[in-house]
C-alpha cells in the first residue's frame, strides 16, 4: 500500500468507477447482462470506501500531531493517577470547552491491550465510524422501501478528502466522526419510539456529550423529538438525565471560558450568511482564501448550497409535523439534521463575524467540512424518500446526485492528496526539528516556537516520559546526523543534476497578516525514488525541508494517467525559519540506503 504514497493511482481509481457506472447503467438496457446489476452496484459502493482507506493507510504515520500530545499526556496521567478522583479528572480533563472522555478511553484501551498508543490505528478507528454513518443512512432507505441502488451515490459523498484534516489528524478523526455517528445513533434510537430505542438514545447521547463540546446538543435534539412524539414519561427521564450530565460537565473540575469577541446579533445578516456557509461547507475547496474584498466563488457556492439544505430541512420538518403518524426514519433524519445544523449554529455563535464570509480569510478549518459532507448525504436521503413515489423525479435526483457527488469526490482527491502527502513528509522529520532545534516543522508560526504550549519544559518532559514508558515512538524516523554535522557526514562528490530555485512574495498568512512567503522548487533530471529533502545549510543551521511532489494539471493528469509531475516544491512563511545565507543541497538515500547530499550550486538568502 505504500506504493500509493508515491503514486496515488487516482486515474486508475476513477477508471474503475466510470467502468462500473457504465456497466451498471447498461444492465437497465441490455437484458443478457441484467444479472450483473447487483454486483456492479456492490462494486460501486465498495470502491470509494476501499480507495479511501488504502490511500489513508499509505499516508498515515504513527507520529503525534499538535493536540494529539494533549491526549497522550492524559494517558500518561491516567497511568500515574493515584486515586479514583485523580483518574476522573484526567479522563474528563477540560480542553477549551470540550471533555474528550471517549477519545481518552479509546486510547487507554489501546494502551492496556498493546502497551502503546498507535496514532495511525487511532485515526483508522475514528474514520471507521464513517461506515456506521453510511449504514444508518442505508437503513433509512431500506426502511422507506427504496431500492438499495439509490444508496450508491452516498459513499462518494462520505468517503473523500473534502475533510482531509479530519481524516488524517488523530484527535480530529477520533472526535468529529464518532461525534456525528453517536449523535445520529441518538436520533435513531429515539426514532424507534420504544424502550430499547430510548436506552440506545440515552447511551449514545452520553457518548456524544463526552466526545466533543457540541455533543451537548444531543440532549436538546432528544428533548425535541420526545416532545413531538408525545412521550412525556420518557421526556421527563431524559430531562433528568440531561440535568445530571450538565451538572457534572460544568461543575466537576471545569473552568468557564468567556468569549471576548462580538456578539452574533451585532451583525445578524453577516452571521446568517455565515451559518449557511457552514451548512454547505462540503463545497469549500482546498485552495487559498485570502481575506480580500472580493467574493470567493467556492464560498458563494457554500452559501447557496447551505440555503438549499435549509430548504430541505424546512420541507422535511413540515412533512414530519403534518404527518398523521411519522415513521421512524422521519424522526431519525429530522434529528440527524437538527444536530449537525445546530453544530453549525454553535460554531457561528462562538466565532461571529462582522463582514461577508465570502471575503475568505480563516473562516473554516478543514476538519469542520465533515459536518457539511454528512449533512449533504442526509439531505440526499431525505429527497429520495420524499420522491420515492415519483419515479421520473426520483431517477433524475439520483442521476444528478451521482454526478454531483462523484464530481466533488474527484475534486477533493485531486486538490487534497498533495496536502496529506505534505503533512506526511513533515511529520516524518518533526523529530529532526525537535532533536536539533526544540521546535516542530508542523506546528507554530516562529522558528523558536515550542509546541504546542510554548512552555520551556512541558513538551520536553512529556516526550521523554512518553518515550520512556513506551506510549509513543516519536523518534522512529530519526536517522539523520545531528544538524551541526549533517552535510559533513552526508555530502558526496558531484553536483545535483536538475534545477533548483527559490522565490519570495508577500501574501496573507495565518490570521490574515501580510507576510513574506518563500517557495523552493526542485526538478530532478530523472524521476526520484522515495522521499527526498532540500537542505539549507548556513554557518549555524542545517534546515531540512521536504520536497513535496507537485500534482499535474488536469490535462496532463488525463494524458499521462499520473497524479504527480516530476517537479517538487515546499513553501514557508518567513518567520518559520531563521534568517541567513544558505547553501542549497538535495539529500536522498543512496543505493546503500544511507543519506547522501548533493550540492545544487545555488545559494538562498533568507531574510
Amino acid at each position: 500500500m505504500k506504493l500509493f504514497l508515491e503514486d496515488p493511482h487516482l486515474f486508475g481509481y476513477y477508471s474503475v468507477v466510470i467502468a462500473l457506472l457504465l456497466l451498471f447503467g447498461a444492465t437497465f438496457w441490455v437484458d443478457p447482462i441484467k444479472r450483473w446489476r447487483p454486483w456492479m452496484g456492490i462494486g460501486l459502493v465498495a470502491v470509494p470506501v476501499v480507495y479511501f482507506f488504502i490511500l489513508l493507510d499509505a499516508h498515515l504515520v504513527n507520529i503525534p500531531y499538535t493536540d494529539d500530545f494533549n491526549l497522550l499526556e492524559t494517558v500518561q496521567k491516567l497511568r500515574n493517577s493515584g486515586s479514583f478522583v485523580e483518574m476522573l479528572k484526567a479522563l474528563f480533563e477540560q480542553v477549551n470547552q470540550h471533555r474528550f472522555g471517549f477519545e481518552r478511553i479509546v486510547m487507554l484501551i489501546m494502551f492496556v491491550l498493546t502497551g502503546t498508543v498507535n496514532i495511525k490505528t487511532q485515526i483508522i478507528i475514528g474514520d471507521l465510524f464513517m461506515l456506521g454513518i453510511g449504514y444508518l443512512l442505508f437503513l433509512s432507505l431500506k426502511r422507506a422501501q427504496v431500492s438499495w441502488y439509490w444508496f450508491i451515490p452516498v459513499p462518494y459523498m462520505l468517503f473523500n478528502l473534502v475533510y482531509f484534516e479530519n481524516a488524517y489528524w488523530g484527535i480530529a478523526a477520533l472526535q468529529n466522526t464518532p461525534l456525528i455517528f453517536f449523535a445520529m445513533l441518538t436520533a435513531y434510537g429515539l426514532a424507534r419510539e420504544d424502550e430499547k430505542g430510548f436506552w440506545i438514545g440515552l447511551i449514545a447521547a452520553l457518548l456524544t456529550t463526552f466526545t466533543s463540546g457540541s455533543g451537548l446538543l444531543a440532549w436538546i435534539v432528544g428533548m425535541v423529538l420526545l416532545a413531538f412524539q408525545r412521550r412525556f414519561k420518557n421526556l421527563l427521564w431524559w430531562v433528568a438525565g440531561s440535568i445530571a450530565v450538565l451538572l457534572f460537565y460544568f461543575f466537576f473540575d471545569y473552568q468557564f471560558i468567556s468569549s471576548p469577541g462580538e456578539k452574533v446579533w451585532n451583525h445578524p445578516v453577516f452571521n446568517v450568511i455565515f451559518v449557511l456557509a457552514f451548512w454547505g461547507n462540503a463545497l469549500f475547496l482546498d485552495v487559498r482564501h485570502p481575506l480580500v474584498p472580493v467574493f470567493h466563488q467556492d464560498i458563494i457556492a457554500c452559501v447557496a448550497f447551505g440555503a438549499g439544505i435549509a430548504l430541505v430541512f424546512a420541507i422535511w420538518a413540515i412533512r414530519v409535523l403534518l404527518a398523521r403518524k411519522p415513521d421512524r426514519i422521519d424522526w431519525f433524519l429530522l434529528g440527524a439534521m437538527m444536530f449537525i445544523m445546530g453544530t453549525g449554529a454553535m460554531f457561528v455563535i462562538s466565532r461571529p463575524i462582522n463582514n461577508y464570509v465570502m471575503y475568505g480569510g480563516t473562516a473554516f478549518s478543514r476538519r469542520y467540512m465533515i459536518f457539511g459532507v454528512v449533512l449533504a448525504a442526509i439531505c440526499y436521503v431525505c429527497l429520495i424518500v420524499v420522491l420515492k413515489n415519483f419515479k421520473h423525479w426520483k431517477n433524475l435526483a439520483v442521476v444528478v446526485a451521482m454526478v454531483f457527488f462523484l464530481g466533488l469526490n474527484f475534486v477533493s482527491y485531486f486538490t487534497s492528496i498533495v496536502s496529506i502527502r505534505k503533512l506526511h513528509d513533515e511529520l516524518v522529520i518533526d523529530s529532526y526539528f525537535w532533536k536539533n532545534y526544540k521546535t516542530f516543522i508542523t506546528v507554530g508560526e516562529l522558528f523558536t516556537d515550542i509546541p504546542f504550549w510554548n512552555h520551556p519544559t512541558r513538551m520536553r518532559d512529556l516526550i521523554v516520559g512518553l518515550e520512556s514508558q513506551g506510549i509513543t515512538d516519536f523518534y522512529q524516523f530519526y536517522d539523520m546526523p545531528a544538524q551541526e554535522e549533517l552535510i559533513r557526514k552526508t555530502a558526496v562528490k558531484g553536483i545535483f543534476t536538475g534545477d533548483f530555485d527559490a522565490q519570495s512574495q508577500y501574501r496573507n498568512g495565518d490570521y490574515n497578516r501580510y507576510m513574506k512567503y518563500f517557495k523552493f522548487y526542485v526538478t530532478p533530471a530523472s524521476k526520484q525514488k522515495g522521499t527526498f529533502y532540500m537542505v539549507l545549510q548556513s554557518a549555524r543551521h542545517s534546515i531540512v525541508l521536504p520536497a513535496v511532489p507537485v500534482p499535474n494539471m488536469v490535462s496532463d493528469f488525463l494524458q499521462k494517467a499520473s497524479y504527480y509531475s516530476n517537479s517538487y516544491q515546499y513553501a514557508v512563511y518567513k518567520p518559520k525559519l531563521p534568517e541567513g545565507k544558505y547553501r542549497a543541497w538535495i539529500m536522498s538515500r543512496g543505493e546503500s540506503g544511507q543519506w547522501e547530499s548533493l550540492y545544487t550550486g545555488k545559494q538562498v538568502l533568507f531574510y
